[in-house]
């Protein structure tokens, strides 16, 4: 009787010290939602376009734009595939930083040069960078400025 009581308290303690919430304010949340779209198909543009600098930081810029209410980032003119089926990434805002890695997809088998939407959410709205992985390929850091894109 005794062995059952002390596995039962135990059981009580571990039940209350794994139920606690994560600390507030965490930057790592898995719930963030953003949808990813291509929008034209350009002719095969020089990366160096693609990559359209600015500032004296020298880093790509992303456009930000808030269209009643409803915030997307677009990256233009970038070389990669035409479309896409079944995206999986993964989403995490650190500090300023948002950032979106692609870590699986279906590519259409054409490449070309087109811009890259996401949909993000309100409260990711005032972030200075973007951080962005394509799928297969190496993530390149971005910062954000207000739209339109010129």
């Amino acid at each position: 009787m005794k062995k059952e009581l002390t596995f039962a308290a135990l059981l009580a303690f571990l039940f209350v010290a794994c139920s606690g919430d994560s600390p507030a304010g965490s930057d790592q949340d898995s719930s963030r939602e953003v949808k990813m779209s291509f929008r034209g198909c350009y002719e095969n543009l020089s990366k160096k376009v693609s990559l359209l600098k600015g500032g004296s930081e020298d880093l790509p810029l992303a456009y930000l734009y808030n269209e009643d209410g409803q915030y997307r980032l677009m990256i233009p003119k970038m070389d990669d595939y035409c479309g896409f089926e079944k995206v999986k990434m993964d989403v995490e805002r650190s500090g300023d930083t948002l950032r979106i890695d692609v870590t699986a997809m279906i590519p259409t088998e054409c490449l070309c040069v087109s811009d890259h939407w996401f949909d993000i959410e309100a409260r990711d709205a005032d972030i200075k960078y973007f951080a962005h992985a394509p799928y297969n390929k190496k993530e390149t850091v971005y910062k954000v400025v207000p739209g339109p894109a010129p």
